[in-house]
């Protein structure tokens, strides 16, 4: 069962980052994400195969590699999470790339 990764604040964003070996909750304020990306991409599907998605993209300064969120996996919270990252980088002004 899927649950709300995302949580927002004014300035802050909390992110459950399950893309690791172990869980992360990553607490960020708007001036650690450098830029925020919305686009139609292919999700890895069992090792070997690939599956077509929409994938929100969060790059953050100071870690290697970006937090990415698929839509075939967060289900019916994915458009949430897309509005609300939208309005949180037009309020902060965070650089958004929308290609959805």
């Amino acid at each position: 069962m899927p649950k709300n990764k995302i949580t927002f604040d004014k300035t802050e964003v909390c992110i459950l980052d399950d893309s690791g070996k172990r869980q992360q909750l990553l607490n960020l304020t708007y001036d650690r994400i450098t830029s925020i990306q919305f686009d139609h991409s292919t999700m890895p599907f069992l090792g070997i195969f690939k599956k077509p998605s929409d994938r929100i993209m969060v790059s953050i300064r100071g870690l290697e590699k970006p937090c990415i969120l698929y839509s075939a996996r967060e289900g019916e919270f994915f458009q949430g999470y897309v509005d609300g990252l939208r309005k949180f980088a037009k309020d902060n002004r965070i650089t958004l790339h929308d290609h959805l």
